[in-house]
């Protein structure tokens, strides 16, 4: 049976919510590691470079990934106004509060 439109948008703002933790450890990760490449005096400067280039990509990635979190979180709420359905929606209403505390944290 097809997933329906409640499960996708939950599934998807759920989704996006475990992504941002797993960003938020890379990116203790990757600083971690370019603090240690940094005291290290035998590192080759370009591969210290391209570390930082790393890190950096990760912290611009984050307020994209908030964006689309706020946008998903929006929608849902939206959907569920007008829902009409049979289905539980405290599933959604739990994913619409961990949204909305993760948004509220930044």
């Amino acid at each position: 049976m097809a997933p329906t439109q409640l499960e996708i948008k939950v599934k998807a703002l759920k989704r996006l919510t475990k992504e941002e933790g797993y960003y938020q450890q890379e990116l203790k990760d990757r600083e971690a590691n370019v603090a240690k490449l940094k005291e290290d005096e035998s590192v080759d400067p370009y591969d210290l470079k391209k570390q930082e280039e790393v890190l950096d990509d990760t912290k611009r990635l984050l307020p994209t990934l908030f964006e689309k979190i706020k946008e998903f979180k929006e929608d849902l709420e939206k959907f569920l106004e007008t829902y009409q359905g049979t289905e539980d929606i405290s599933d959604a209403k739990t994913a619409i509060a961990s949204a909305q505390e993760l948004l509220a944290s930044i």
